[in-house]
């Protein structure tokens, strides 16, 4: 048992290839809310759960640590890293729940062998068996068994079939001496490989050669006698050692699969594979496939307007109403004012946009589960591959529309440092979750045409699509920018598999949105609502309202915040904005979303009325006291939603980098660069907007 666990805990490590149902089996026994994905690199970090419900049984607890999803034990990537060291660390797992895909043996079993190389005591679960069915392929967990040496239980992870085999198999682990480790021979003609086995001390196991000699290659250091004698090896025998290895490995893949009689091809014609791949010939056509990505993004945007504006009106009541009910309960005071104007009307000018933010999330969560955005992935590496970015940043780029931060972790699925840091850059230009409040306040207060181009809710849904296209490109012309000046490298070719066609398991889907949605509202009940009350007090204070002839408007402007946003004028009245706005840009340094709640607050205390104002309502009416112009127009509103386009304004995500990089360098170059190419990118909006009399 490891050092870390309780006595009558079993730590099982569960592993397996990318798309192979083994988050998805993870869920089942844990009935947790992980997330769920159909490529590699989404889980980079382990997680942890123990099984529960009936599952659990009368038996010593079973805590299940769920590894990234990799493809061998060679640790070249940052997720084969994290593996590599779980399963070889000093307080190891008790034991390995290694997940296969028994439609995709081929792929599978190097693993497999690599981890029955460990002898880490083992059980197999042999998952998606129906879809192998299907595919005309034959299932034989027993016969796999006895080549592999473990036993084997075949599961089905999305129905749960299976599941309490492949538990009492875990407990009857429980019981059983450690296994010994199974070792691939090498074949006669690996002379490197037969070398460096037998030249290490003879109390070594060959697997703790094996393990060495990986460990040496990956620029680790070896302790003990393997160190010593890996030490004294020029780096050619190591590498020529490393490379017998692989092929002893696949040559007993290949054996295996004989036996088991897959060294057919699935038939195209079999139910299971001839659906995906008609469907693959149209989603994955350069021009159609294209086509019909932008129309179904075009389609997500457009109905995150037209369906959740009821939604959005009905909040914004709600809110209206409690303020006005604290504010009666509590009468007029300035205790009145911090719940009211402070609390209430910040946090709610925030949660006006979980409707739009949960769309968001269940479109995107459908076509992942579904297998389609591992498609768009694909289709667009050869645009990516021409600007000479990696391909297997497009997946971690993605995930940037709901966060940079786990998009960021993301990045560990590529091996190479430099294009890392690459994708580690271009990731906050991808326009997250958080700025979607910012472009749903400014479309929806000032894209209102009474002659609309097709309609109100599609032509505001069009403008919120040329954000994020816009983003989109932008995070592409930086990459290529990057790679070709400070972070020259050469581009590997993308390797992703794609997964078959599957129907979104909707209560996974729906708790993920559940989820994300709790982590924007604890967002808001936190940064958020601290930000607005230290916001409040710099707009109170030291004005006074009692003062004679002094409005609401007077007070803000006068105040320690309105003060400090007038300093900042000059240099955005450019940019088509005012101090308000200043104001808001300076509480959005610690979250973009602090930006709205923090507007409201301004026109909220601006207000002379007893009725609260609405946010949108006051942004659209708001007049230029020079000129009795509307102040807020669509050209200075593009260009403000331009700015938050490029603008790194987020402490977590900077924090993040700083992490992930090692130090400040990477995070200051990318505050500091993004903010300039905010401005300027902002000051072309407007300023050519109005040379070509748009504004």
């Amino acid at each position: 048992m490891s050092e870390t666990s309780a006595p009558s805990t079993l730590r099982v490590a569960v592993a397996g290839n990318p798309n192979v149902g083994k988050t998805s089996l993870f869920n089942v026994l844990t009935g947790s809310r992980h997330r769920v994905g159909n490529y590699s690199g989404v889980t980079v970090q382990r997680l942890e759960g123990e099984v529960v419900g009936k599952l659990a049984g009368e038996g010593p607890p079973i805590r299940l640590v769920d590894l990234p999803g990799i493809y061998s034990l060679s640790p070249t990537s940052e997720d084969e890293v994290v593996a590599f060291d779980v399963l070889t660390a000093k307080d190891a797992p008790d034991a390995v729940l290694l997940v296969l895909d028994a439609s995709n043996l081929a792929r599978n079993l190097y693993l497999a062998l690599q981890v029955l190389e460990l002898g880490l005591p083992l059980v197999v679960a042999l998952n998606m068996v129906d879809m192998a069915r299907e595919a005309g392929l034959p299932v034989q967990p027993q016969r796999l068994a006895k080549e592999l040496g473990v036993p084997v239980v075949p599961t089905v992870a999305r129905t749960g079939e299976g599941v309490q085999a492949l538990v009492d198999a875990l407990r009857a682990l429980d019981r059983a001496e450690s296994h010994a480790p199974v070792l691939v021979p090498p074949g006669p003609d690996d002379t490197a490989l037969q070398r460096a086995l037998e030249g290490l001390h003879p109390s070594l196991l060959p697997a703790e050669a094996r393990t060495a000699l990986l460990a040496r290659r990956a620029g680790k250091g070896v302790p003990g006698a393997a160190g010593t004698f890996l030490a004294s090896l020029p780096e050619s025998d190591v590498r020529a050692a490393a490379q017998q290895l692989v092929c002893a490995r696949y040559r007993r893949v290949d054996e295996i699969l004989e036996v088991l009689g897959h060294r057919e091809r699935v038939r195209d014609d079999a139910p299971a594979m001839a659906p995906s791949q008609r469907i693959d010939a149209v989603l994955t056509h350069r021009v159609a496939g294209l086509a019909i990505f932008i129309a179904v993004m075009a389609f997500i945007f457009v109905s995150i307007f037209s369906w959740a504006d009821p939604i959005m009106g009905l909040i914004e009541d709600a809110f209206g109403w409690l303020s006005g009910l604290v504010s009666d309960a509590l009468g007029p005071g300035l205790l009145t004012e911090l719940v009211t104007e402070g609390v209430i009307a910040g946090v709610g000018n925030v949660v006006v946009f979980v409707p739009q933010i949960a769309l968001l999330f269940l479109f995107l969560g459908l076509l992942e589960d579904s297998g389609y955005l591992a498609r768009a992935a694909f289709l667009l590496d050869r645009l990516m591959a021409r600007m000479g970015l990696h391909g297997r940043a497009f997946i971690p780029l993605l995930s940037g529309y709901a966060c940079a931060i786990p998009a960021i972790l993301g990045t560990r699925t590529i091996s190479t440092t430099r294009d890392r840091l690459v994708t580690i850059l271009m990731i906050p230009f991808m326009s997250c979750s958080a700025r979607l409040p910012i472009y749903t306040l400014v479309i929806g207060a000032l894209f209102v045409s009474t002659e609309p181009v097709i309609s109100r809710g599609v032509d505001q849904g069009l403008v919120l699509l040329s954000m994020y296209l816009l983003s989109t490109v932008s995070a592409l012309a930086m990459g290529f920018l990057y790679k070709r000046t400070i972070l020259v490298s050469p581009t590997p070719p993308l390797v992703l598999e794609l997964p078959p066609y599957r129907l979104p398991r909707v209560r996974d889907t729906l708790l993920m949105v559940y989820d994300r949605v709790k982590d924007f509202l604890r967002g808001a009940a936190t940064v958020i609502m601290a930000c607005t009350v230290v916001l409040w007090a710099l707009l109170s204070f030291p004005a006074e309202r009692t003062g004679a002839g002094q409005g609401g408007a007077t007070m803000v402007a006068q105040s320690y915040g309105g003060r400090m946003a007038r300093t900042l004028e000059p240099a955005l009245q450019p940019i088509g904005q005012d101090w308000r706005v200043g104001v808001g840009i300076i509480g959005s340094f610690a979250a973009r979303e602090v930006l709205v709640s923090t507007l409201g607050l301004v026109y909220g205390m601006e207000t002379d009325e007893d009725d609260p104002v609405q946010l949108r309502q006051a942004l659209r009416e708001q007049k230029d006291p020079d000129t009795g112009r509307p102040q807020h127009t669509p050209l200075s509103g593009f260009a403000l939603m331009v700015f938050f386009v490029y603008a790194c304004m987020c402490m977590s995500t900077l924090a993040v980098v700083r992490r992930e990089t090692g130090g400040w360098k990477w995070p200051a170059f990318m505050f500091v660069s993004m903010t300039g190419l905010a401005y300027v990118m902002a000051l072309l909006v407007f300023q050519g907007g109005r040379a070509l009399g748009l504004g």
